[in-house]
């Protein structure tokens, strides 16, 4: 039924509470929503919303994360969402003790990434400052779609051109890729480098370049940079060439390839890894060890089944990423949160959605979606209800305040709860599980026509195995997008430190850096978080620092199996206290001694040392079917179906798993999908109010 057909009103279930599906549900709920739809009802397993963005508060108030989460400056759809979801709610005036009152105290710029290389025996960490801008993300002049393939191209032959300058220069222009602390000679760099990079610009252009051997003038252009450099003894001119080397590959590709005038634009390249992609292009081999191009594996999870010798990322949306996230990015590069995702996200967003008049059924875990006779349309939903309320006349509040501010604990509010259910479940974490069948108190099953007449299905991809076998067995197009859209299982551990970090040994806080030694190749410093949580005096954090990465954990069982989740949670303590131990004096060197790690630096141990201390801190173990991560892997994308493209009359899909536009794990993807699934049941076009087209 499109917008103004038909008088019976409908009523919508969104199956699933993380950012798509609170997405979805924001568009949809928009004033005058009443006009058209009975009711909007989000079915939520557990006691939080969030999905992979979900974070929670534990001993001492402190935020404990799914993972790390940091949003670009290039997200313009989730920061609108955002900033209307602040304006609405109104905190100055509904909650004036509340401290994070607007969007501006939600996020705070971060204009800083670190990558590490191994030079020698050692590892050096290579800063790269990104300077900021005047602007502000999720303005409501942006359109999003300034990102072209000849704009892309025009802003990397200048980004060259500026980093080069910005090696000769006393002031650092853009992307500074240099370090402080090696050594200088009086040559002028700079101008060595911006001579070479102007030869190999002009070696793209050459007509000499298109001949039988494409890439050969280009690479003699490099090659005499190269011996002109100190490339063997000095770090900084190896990155240098290596981001020359790299860059202009990207640029020949995409000339050689005529993305420019090919109408899929950068998802022409989506059949080949990236890496593979810009060697074919002239790359040199070396840049396989080139940290930049580690840190953009690492920032996608872009490792086939957990594995570092497997890196895997479709070419195309590589460099769609590389392009919107260094020349479209608004304020700041990185723009981090000032508290939990969940505080400051996810908590903002249930309060508008139920002050809307949205339904939130906590503690209903999906279990199956079912077919009609004909097989056109989703008739049936069984869902576990895992608790009954002390009053069923209400719904389940989620939140409690930690210091002014709304929250998610991290475990459900047992005063709610029916007396009977407050002892029965000894695993209160089991209900954020897929397996949690033993623990419920019933099944319901959820009628077409009486509970629901549309179904938004934003669940992960990787549920859908679990629940959506009778579409699987039904479709040969949902058969394929679960067998071509791979996910990962991730992991990370957060701590929290009771010295800063410059007594430590790292003089730059608020950095988050990626390409280090895996497991736990990514680390970032988070102290801009510990305003927010409430320590005694006497055990009080003075930093604190997240760690992740890929998990080689095989997909989970269909049915419950106890040795399973412990099985890699013991795994994953073990690999971070070895990481601890052997590893972390890259970035902190006054936290390990000749034994290794210093455990009486961790705050709430007690006492404890190695796994047990690491286990008093935040440990998240990412195996189950709907926490893993969504990758990009080549040859996927055609596989993706649209929000639109269920193949079923009452079923619309949504997630970073669909084919958005985006097309990759990350916030920005799940909100694009959520209002397009959005548009969908509303009749309306794809695009209607989305920033950034960025489809064929």
């Amino acid at each position: 039924m499109t917008e103004g057909q038909g008088e019976r009103r409908e009523k919508v279930v969104i199956l699933g509470g993380g950012m798509a599906g609170l997405s979805a549900a924001w568009r949809l709920s928009e004033p005058g929503w009443q006009d058209r739809y009975e009711s909007i009802t989000v079915y939520q397993r557990g006691w939080r919303l969030g999905g992979k963005g979900a974070s929670s508060r534990g001993p001492h108030g402190r935020i404990e994360e799914h993972g790390l989460h940091v949003w670009l400056g290039c997200y313009d759809n989730a920061f609108t969402v955002l900033r209307e979801c602040y304006g609405e709610i109104d905190r100055t005036t509904t909650d004036p003790a509340c401290p994070v009152r607007d969007w501006t105290d939600a996020l705070t710029p971060a204009d800083t990434i670190g990558l590490t290389e191994q030079w020698g025996d050692d590892w050096l960490v290579w800063l790269g400052r990104f300077t900021e801008n005047d602007e502000l993300p999720g303005e409501p002049d942006l359109t999003g779609r300034e990102m072209t393939v000849p704009g892309f191209l025009h802003r990397a032959i200048r980004m060259l051109l500026d980093f080069a300058d910005s090696i000769r220069d006393e002031g650092p222009v853009g992307l500074v890729l240099s370090t402080a602390s090696e050594a200088k000679d009086r040559t002028d760099w700079g101008q060595v480098l911006r001579a070479g990079l102007t030869g190999a610009l002009l070696a793209l252009f050459e007509p000499q370049a298109a001949a039988d051997s494409p890439t050969e003038l280009l690479n003699t252009v490099l090659e005499n940079l190269r011996e002109t450099l100190d490339y063997d003894h000095r770090a900084d001119h190896r990155r240098a060439w290596l981001l020359m080397s790299m860059v202009t590959a990207t640029i020949r590709g995409m000339f050689v390839d005529k993305v420019a005038t090919d109408p899929r634009g950068f998802r022409s390249l989506n059949d080949e890894d990236f890496t593979h992609w810009i060697l074919r292009h002239g790359a040199h081999p070396d840049v396989l060890g080139f940290p930049l191009l580690h840190g953009l594996y690492d920032f996608v999870f872009g490792h086939v089944e957990g594995d570092h010798e497997r890196p895997q990322m479709g070419a195309g949306t590589a460099v769609f990423l590389i392009g919107l996230a260094l020349f479209q990015y608004r304020g700041s590069i990185f723009w981090k949160m000032t508290a939990g995702m969940g505080d400051v996200i996810i908590a903002p967003m249930y309060q508008a959605l139920r002050r809307r008049g949205v339904r939130f059924e906590f503690f209903h875990r999906v279990d199956g979606l079912h077919l009609d006779e004909r097989r056109q349309a989703v008739d049936a939903i069984t869902v576990g209800r895992q608790v009954r309320l002390a009053d069923e006349r209400t719904q389940y509040e989620p939140l409690v305040t930690v210091g002014n501010l709304p929250v998610f604990p991290n475990g459900p509010d047992v005063r709610q709860l029916a007396e009977p259910d407050r002892a029965r479940i000894t695993d209160w974490h089991l209900l954020e599980t897929h397996w949690g069948h033993e623990t419920d108190v019933e099944s319901r099953r959820l009628r077409r026509g009486t509970d629901f007449d549309r179904v938004v299905v934003a669940t992960s991809i990787g549920m859908l195995p679990y629940i959506a076998g009778e579409l699987l067995d039904d479709q040969q197009a949902w058969r394929d997008m679960t067998s071509h859209v791979r996910t990962v299982a991730t992991q990370s551990f957060q701590l929290w430190l009771r010295a800063d970090e410059r007594t430590l040994g790292w003089d730059e806080p608020g950095v988050t850096t990626a390409g280090y030694i895996p497991p736990f190749e990514t680390w970032a410093s988070m102290g801009q978080t510990l305003w927010a949580e409430q320590w005694p005096a006497e055990d009080q954090p003075r930093s604190v620092a997240y760690f992740c990465g890929t998990l080689a954990a095989e997909l989970p069982p269909q049915r419950y199996d106890p040795d399973y989740l412990p099985r890699h949670r013991a795994r994953v303590l073990a690999d971070a206290v070895r990481h601890l131990d052997h590893n972390i004096a890259t970035y902190l060197p006054g936290a390990v001694t000749d034994r290794g790690f210093d455990w009486r630096l961790l705050c709430g141990v007690n006492g404890a040392t190695g796994p047990a201390a690491l286990a008093t801190q935040h440990v998240s173990v990412n195996v189950d079917p709907s926490d893993r991560y969504v990758q990009s892997v080549p040859g996927s994308d055609r596989y993706r179906l649209r929000t639109d493209e269920s193949g079923y009359d009452n079923v619309v899909l949504c997630g970073d798993w669909t084919d958005c536009g985006w097309n990759a794990g990350c916030i920005e993807a799940a909100v694009i999908s959520g209002l397009q699934a959005a548009n969908a049941l509303r009749g309306r076009g794809r695009f209607h109010r989305i920033r950034g087209w960025h489809l064929p």
